[in-house]
């Protein structure tokens, strides 16, 4: 039989399990706002017409990697 695809499993924290959207959510939030404080370093911002708008599709793309790859946040957890 096979296993479920790991994107539609759950994630087990001690005796708890939790499931992967929140999981992957708050880590795609996390990577999101490490690079949105490189690119204020960088001053990238200037060239960008809606910053905003910006931030919430660079979360929405970190989010559907994580989705589309879990192994890139298995070996975190």
């Amino acid at each position: 039989m096979n296993a479920p695809h790991p994107a539609f499993s759950e994630y087990m924290f001690g005796e708890v399990f939790v499931a992967s959207a929140p999981v992957t959510a708050t880590a795609a939030l996390i990577l999101a706002l490490i690079v949105h404080r490189v690119l204020v370093a960088l001053r990238f911002y200037r060239w960008v017409w809606h910053p905003v708008l910006f931030d919430t599709a660079m979360f929405v793309a970190f989010w559907a990697l994580l989705v589309r790859f879990p192994q890139l946040i298995n070996g975190w957890l």
